[in-house]
Order: structure tokens, then C-alpha cells, then sequence
């Protein structure tokens, strides 16, 4: 209850230090190329922003809860929850502000809209990359699922095996032992699929939705909704990679001290070898957040 009060707390505390007024709507369209906005530009892009931040205290609010619910709140490491936690409040809060229809007066323009008009391509091969390489992973975890649930089911109660006669023979951690079972891998695929739907289509809505009269703060937003969008995309990603390397790691060293205990199944060792595929993953996922959600210099200067 506590870790949800903070996370609340965390949005409440988002929202005002990030509350937009009309010096930082103009400084916002700055930086995504409007040269100098005048106060109806800078009126809109404090509408737009408002619309996203006022979601912050709820979805913060509400992810840690959606968490506990399933059951992972706790699995795996702790750091790595967190930020994924912190992703999908930020995730959805783009997605629910996307779906809104542009205010104001409906206008048309004459030159077909593309995706990669507003985000690079590399970066949506990059988030399918990743995409597929946590579904990967996940798999493999699916695989060892049944053995993870025969080792689960031979831990006695208070993990503790006792001889014939009562003597305690061997203990392990109860607690430990009872995410053996839990399935990480099936919500990692879960995530990756909600995640690549999530992004690519507030991409699509940025490209379709209706225009705004003033053409340059209409490509600053698109942009900023496209690239804000696959930047937290290719985060979410990299943290779906790290949660199923994590699972992965996790069966690679469950050793039951029992003779009995369910045998490993051969292959489980070998993706040890894709250890290091965690540390890139996180560095390309920190890189493209930074670059991809953040205008080029370019756009700033114009």
C-alpha cells in the first residue's frame, strides 16, 4: 500500500513541477521547430501538453496497483519494475491523450501524411527488434514453464525436507521458491504485444488525426506525439528484454538440495549465452528514449 501511495505522490508531484503555462507551451514549441509562437500557438501546445500530464497522478496511481493485482509486483528485480512501471504510466498517458480528437477548426491539406515523416525508420526497426528479441526470450521461458511448475510443486510446505524419522534434511527459502512457478514469461509476451500495438498506433493517430489551422504547430505536435511515443516504446522494450533475461537467469539457478527434485532440462543452461543481450538491450532502449523522444538540434534552431 505504501509503494502505491509513493508512486501517487510521484505523478501528483509530476504534474506540478511539469504543469504547462504559456512561457513553457512556447519554449516547447521551440524545441519541435516553431520559430517564434505567439500566444494562440502557445495556447494550443499548453492544451496539448495539459492533456497528457493531467493523467500522470492517476496512471501512476493506478499501475502499481494493476501490478499487484497480477501478481508480479514482486518477481524478479525490483529496479527493473519500477521502470517498467514508470513506462507504461507514461505509455498509456500518451495513448488515452492521442485518442482525443484535436480541438478547433477541422482543415485539410493537400500532401499525403507518412509515418516516417514524423519518426525515423531506424527507430521503428529498432523497437521491432527489440520486440522480437524479448518475445525470444519469453519463449524459451515458456518452454521451461512446465519443469518450473514441477519443481514449485516438489517444494514442501515451509521448505523444509524432512527424513522418515522428522529430521530436517535440507531447507530452501519458501519464499524464493514461490515465483518459480509464476508466469513471467507469458506477461512479458503479453507486454510486448500491448506495447508494439500501444505505439504504433498512437503513430498511426499521429498521422491521421484531424489537422490544426496552423500547419507549424500542427508537425510539432504529430512529431512529438510519434517520436514521444516510440521513444517510451523502445524503453518498454529493452525493460521486456531485461524481465525475461531476468526469468531466464532466475530457472538457471534454481538447485533443489533433493535428489528427487525435477531434473533441469538440458538446454536451460545454454541460454546463459544470451546474457549479455540484457546490457544492450538496456543501452539501446536508454539511447533511443533520449534521442528518438527528443527533438534533433536542428529543429530547435530553425
Amino acid at each position: 500500500m505504501a509503494t502505491v501511495l509513493v508512486w501517487g505522490l510521484v505523478g501528483l508531484a509530476v504534474l506540478v513541477v511539469l504543469w504547462p503555462t504559456a512561457a513553457a507551451g512556447r519554449r516547447f514549441l521551440r524545441r519541435w521547430g516553431v520559430p517564434e509562437p505567439d500566444d494562440a500557438q502557445a495556447a494550443r501546445a499548453v492544451g496539448y501538453l495539459r492533456d497528457r500530464r493531467l493523467l500522470y497522478p492517476v496512471l501512476f496511481l493506478l499501475v502499481p496497483v494493476a501490478a499487484r493485482a497480477l501478481g508480479v509486483a514482486h518477481d524478479g528485480s525490483p529496479a527493473v519494475h519500477h521502470l517498467a512501471a514508470l513506462l507504461l504510466a507514461l505509455a498509456v498517458a500518451e495513448a488515452v491523450a492521442a485518442l482525443r480528437p484535436a480541438r478547433g477548426t477541422r482543415t485539410a491539406t493537400l500532401t499525403r501524411r507518412h509515418w516516417h515523416d514524423l519518426v525515423p525508420a531506424g527507430a521503428i526497426g529498432a523497437l521491432l527488434a527489440l520486440g522480437v528479441l524479448a518475445a525470444l526470450l519469453a519463449a524459451a521461458g515458456l518452454a521451461a514453464q512446465p519443469w518450473a511448475e514441477r519443481v514449485a510443486a516438489a517444494v514442501p510446505d515451509g521448505g523444509v525436507w524432512r527424513s522418515a524419522d522428522g529430521e530436517v534434511v535440507a531447507t530452501v527459502s519458501e519464499r524464493h521458491y514461490a515465483q518459480v512457478d509464476r508466469p513471467v514469461s507469458l506477461l512479458v509476451l503479453v507486454g510486448v504485444v500491448a506495447g508494439l500495438v500501444a505505439v504504433l498506433g498512437v503513430v498511426r493517430l499521429a498521422v491521421r488525426r484531424r489537422s490544426v489551422p496552423d500547419p507549424l504547430v500542427d508537425l510539432a505536435l504529430r512529431r512529438r506525439s510519434a517520436r514521444v511515443a516510440v521513444g517510451i516504446g523502445l524503453a518498454w522494450m529493452a525493460s521486456m528484454v531485461l524481465v525475461a533475461n531476468n526469468r531466464l537467469a532466475f530457472l538457471r539457478a534454481v538447485d533443489l538440495p533433493w535428489a528427487a527434485s525435477p531434473p533441469v532440462p538440458p538446454w536451460l543452461e545454454h541460454t546463459s549465452t544470451a546474457d549479455f543481450v540484457g546490457l544492450v538491450a538496456l543501452l539501446v532502449g536508454a539511447a533511443g528514449w533520449v534521442l528518438v523522444a527528443n527533438p534533433p538540434r536542428r529543429w530547435s534552431a530553425a
